[in-house]
């Protein structure tokens, strides 16, 4: 039977099956197989499974990982952070690392959080050594899901080792920078789609007390689209991103894992992705600690100026709200006192009158007050000339209070006044700064420490009437 006769047979079976399906299924619309395309035919020939772009191009790469530490939990959390290091030669700070992550989270935030350390030393030993070690501190956030520790395997390296040398680098930084791309590209690809959002850290920071609260609040209230948002100033730290952003950015830093450093790939990562400039937090949530560099060992003192750290408690923490009419800069705002975590109010244009008020969402018993202004990074941001009031009654709108009694004045930006006694402190439901005079300066309100009565507190008959320490 010749060829023609063959296609003549073909076209009429296929009519024939289309004539059977239109009568079986109605009058809906029928697309008819055409047996003398060549792409129907490519696809029975070729391979079966076709390119598809949104998982061959889109998704998770295939990347072979060894779990040493942990695995993977099929809840969503609503932060993953990714952590890659090495053996260094002088001094170790990871362990200091997770462990801060850890203890400036409250248990609630745990609960919201996967730390992910990617242990990248080319010996096989030196990872299984250092994920020993690490499972010696933290068995407790092993078990329940929250750390994990995974590496790679050298073979699925591209190759490290006679690469151009980009801004005259020597071949041992180049060496270095290169595989440091393709490690936090191993990173990010693993975290994909264990959160909602992913946070580049390095393995030698500290980090402020309940940053993920501060992240969540941040982001909530940021409308605008964004690829990259830092909470740090410095390298690689801080750095948040979208998890559907992951795979994209995995496959960024391998295209360029050879050209530059990372930090310079992460800026232009955003920018590809059309965000014009960085976006900022401040002051920083993170603070890097390392003496002494991954690379060779080599001195390093970088720090965060704008990182503002306090290490022990300060006062108990009623339920409060904060109010101003004083101008604030940027995100600095008067919920950064009544909140906890280590935000700072920050204003502008202070003149004589202006208030800062918190508002008690129940009376309390005040036993000691402390109020400091000002910081380390910025000493004339304090309150030259002011006082501290005490109120009762609220307000209708519960934004202030009906009457107010001086009970002291601020003494080089500080106002400390204890054991308060009953006649004066005795359920009070306001605290105020009233600025008496002004100044060029701008005011930053660091902490406010507020000690309740112990009595009261065991008293009480509400749970909010006992105090939870806070760190500012």
């Amino acid at each position: 039977m010749r060829r023609s006769h063959v296609w003549k047979v073909l076209c009429a079976v296929c009519f024939g099956l289309c004539l059977v399906v239109t009568v079986l299924r109605g009058p809906a619309d029928v697309e008819c197989p055409d047996p003398s395309n060549p792409y129907l035919q490519r696809r029975e020939v070729e391979d079966n499974r076709l390119f598809d772009v949104n998982r061959d191009a889109l998704q998770r790469l295939d990347i072979p990982y060894k779990y040493l530490l942990g695995s993977q939990s099929g809840t969503k959390r609503f932060l993953s952070i990714g952590i890659s290091s090495v053996k260094r030669k002088k001094e170790s700070y990871l362990l200091d690392t997770i462990q801060s992550i850890f203890i400036h989270c409250s248990q609630r935030e745990r609960d919201e959080l996967v730390v992910v350390i990617y242990l990248a030393n080319t010996k096989y030993t030196e990872n299984q050594d250092t994920a020993e070690e690490i499972k010696k501190h933290f068995t407790a956030e092993i078990a329940a899901g929250h750390l994990m520790v995974i590496s790679s395997y050298s073979n699925a390296y591209p190759p490290l080792d006679g690469l151009k040398r980009n801004y005259n680098d020597h071949p041992e930084r180049v060496r270095f920078r290169s595989k440091q791309n393709v490690d936090y590209a191993f990173l990010v690809n693993f975290c994909a789609n264990m959160s909602q959002y992913y946070l580049m850290l390095e393995d030698d920071v500290t980090s402020s007390r309940n940053f993920l609260s501060s992240i969540r609040r941040y982001i909530e209230q940021y409308t605008s689209p964004w690829t990259t948002i830092t909470f740090s100033n410095l390298g690689y730290i801080g750095k948040l991103y979208h998890n559907e952003d992951l795979p994209k950015l995995t496959r960024f830093l391998l295209l360029f894992y050879d050209e530059m450093p990372c930090d310079w790939l992460l800026d232009l990562f955003y920018r590809s992705k059309a965000q014009g400039g960085i976006i900022r937090y401040k002051p920083s949530l993170f603070q890097h600690i390392g003496t002494f560099s991954s690379f060779q060992g080599t001195y390093n003192k970088l720090k965060d100026k704008d990182f503002v750290e306090v290490v022990n408690p300060f006062g108990d923490q009623p339920l409060a709200a904060c109010f101003t009419d004083i101008k604030v800069y940027k995100d600095n705002t008067p919920d950064n006192i009544c909140s906890p975590g280590p935000s700072f109010f920050w204003g502008i244009e202070i003149d004589s009158g202006k208030y800062f008020t918190m508002v008690f969402q129940k009376p309390i018993d005040i036993q000691k007050i402390a109020i400091i202004t000002g910081t380390p990074e910025h000493p004339k941001d304090t309150l030259k000339l002011g006082n501290v009031q005490i109120g009762r009654q609220k307000e209708q709108k519960e934004e202030t209070c009906k009457t107010f009694t001086n009970i002291g004045q601020f003494e080089n930006g500080t106002f400390i006044l204890e054991n308060i006694d009953h006649a004066t402190g005795a359920l009070i439901d306001c605290l105020k700064i009233q600025v008496s005079a002004p100044q060029a300066d701008w005011l930053l309100i660091q902490k406010v420490g507020i000690w309740v009565r112990k009595e009261k507190i065991q008293n009480g008959t509400s749970p909010h009437d006992v105090s939870v320490s806070r760190h500012r």
